[in-house]
């Protein structure tokens, strides 16, 4: 049975227990039942199930088989999480504390890490597809083929049509002694990439070989958040988070392309708190990152090689409120600005805007009640466009031009929490749940343009996984329409892993493909 579980709120393991959300499946309504202290499903009606299955009043997918091992939930009080371990490995369905890297669906589940590493920023290091998506500022050392549509330097944007309608085709690839994989990143040359597994170890994807090996460790208490290249590719930046609570403690260690050696930049911890994402501007002269505290969110400054360039700005927020993933974006003007997506308690759509100067201003455009819980936003490397999951009504955002388009006629994109762009931006995969995917194309955002991509029968072979594992991170290959899915499961049955190669058939191919 294919089973989608769609976390709708888990909540921090260190916050107080008055913010919850239930305590019984009767305060969840009809399709929903209480899960550490939050209303989660798997279904909204029998057509969301699949092979005969039928949704049940607790949101479970069943079928009339003595063996279902999704029964009916009883009416009973739920019984809440609180190890005292940095890693959680139980069965947590939602996203417990940042640095909680397990199968949680909400925003522990890794993120879009880095910006594609596709767009023409620095200097190519690749062959640009369709078009040219950044701004240009160094030199080219690959093939331009198309016309800069981004707020470039170069030439006059040119109009982007659709893309055809997304065939994908995904090939297991062996994960080897991966555990549970929460993020991946491309080297921008496209010839690797990184994965990091629930915590601790590092490994590398070959894409020439199409093999799956560790490449180094951390020690025995980080759980992995996120990774990103330098748009040079010289170095990539791994974001780890230890302890919880007052304890908690963010990390950032650096893998050096050249020795293929990791270390950590002890210079740059943050405490209290954790580091959820950094994202590089499309014109890769800088990037920020995203540290998220009790009651409060940081944004630091980083410049062109990596290195930490200052504070951008610090925000207020209602505690144990937690802001997980940023993106950069134009405002209305066109000029650079960010949005963080914030949703451990209460949800919300932060805009900063003005980022260039003394005073960067921070303003509230999207609030729980009119988007649900989101953990994860991605946007297209032009600016133009973000897109970001609401899972708790199952609906996928759209940020244009400034603005935001929240509303109940948004496309269904059931049991995901991710999204993630190509590096040309016509293309992006709202994912998660048991091996779910969505494919969105550029300026179609009508429910019956969002196409069902998913991955094959994550049960059967060869990935075997349990009903718990999860599509965690989606990772586009830079420069055509292909790239890596990873996930798995990290409950106290045993952490299990898969890796998947995808390629768009009816996309632009890689000159070097798997």
């Amino acid at each position: 049975m294919r089973v989608v579980a769609v976390a709708l709120l888990a909540g921090l393991l260190a916050s107080s227990c008055a913010n919850v959300e239930c305590s019984f499946n009767s305060d969840c309504g009809e399709h929903a039942r209480c899960e550490l202290n939050r209303c989660m499903r798997d279904c909204l009606e029998d057509r969301d199930c699949e092979g005969g299955a039928t949704c049940n009043p607790n949101g479970y997918c069943i079928k009339p088989s003595p063996t279902d091992d999704r029964p009916e939930v009883g009416d009973t009080p739920v019984v809440v999480d609180r190890g005292s371990e940095p890693l959680d490995v139980g069965t947590d369905a939602g996203f417990d504390a940042g640095f909680d890297v397990g199968t949680d669906v909400g925003f522990d589940v890794g993120f879009d890490v880095g910006f594609d590493a596709g767009t023409d920023v620095g200097f190519d290091v690749g062959r640009d597809i369709g078009t040219d998506v950044g701004f240009d500022v160094g030199f080219d050392v690959g093939r331009d083929i198309g016309t800069d549509v981004g707020f470039d330097a170069g030439m006059a944007d040119a109009p982007v049509g659709p893309a055809a309608v997304g065939v994908y085709e995904y090939t297991a690839v062996r994960p080897g002694t991966l555990v549970a994989p929460v993020a991946a990143a491309w080297h921008p040359g496209g010839g690797y990439a990184l994965i990091l597994s629930a915590s601790n170890t590092v490994f590398r994807y070959d894409a020439a070989a199409g093999t799956v090996v560790q490449v180094g460790s951390v020690g025995s208490t980080v759980s992995w958040r996120g990774v990103s290249f330098t748009p040079d590719g010289s170095r990539a930046l791994l974001l780890g988070n230890t302890g919880s609570g007052a304890t908690a403690r963010g990390r950032i260690f650096v893998w050096d392309h050249a020795t293929a050696m990791i270390a950590e930049r002890s210079t740059e911890t943050y405490s209290p708190g954790t580091y959820q994402s950094l994202r590089w501007s499309p014109d890769g002269r800088r990037a920020v990152l995203l540290g998220s505290g009790t009651s409060s969110l940081i944004v630091w400054r980083y410049a062109a090689d990596g290195t930490r360039a200052g504070v951008l700005v610090g925000y207020g927020l209602a505690p144990s409120t937690g802001c997980s993933d940023v993106a950069w974006v134009t405002d209305g003007f066109g000029d650079p600005a960010l949005s963080i997506v914030c949703g451990t308690n209460t949800a919300q759509i932060l805009s900063v805007t003005a980022i260039d100067s003394a005073s960067p201003t921070v303003r509230s455009v999207a609030s729980a009640g009119a988007i649900g819980n989101v953990a994860r936003i991605a946007a297209r490397p032009q600016g133009d466009v973000a897109l970001t999951v609401g899972y708790s009504g199952q609906r996928l955002y759209r940020y244009r031009d400034g603005v935001w388009a929240v509303g109940f006629s948004s496309p269904q994109v059931l049991g995901a929490f991710g999204v993630s762009f190509s590096s040309d931006g016509a293309r992006a995969l709202a994912f998660g749940g048991y091996g779910r995917a969505y494919e969105y194309r550029y300026e179609l955002f009508t429910p019956d343009a969002i196409t069902d991509v998913r991955m094959p029968d994550l049960a059967a072979a060869p990935y075997a996984q349990p009903s718990s594992a999860q599509l965690n991170d989606v990772a586009w290959r830079p420069g055509c329409h292909e790239g890596l899915a990873v996930g798995g499961s990290n409950t106290l049955s045993g952490p299990t892993a898969f890796v998947a190669y995808f390629r768009v058939q009816t996309g632009v191919r890689c000159d070097n493909g798997m």
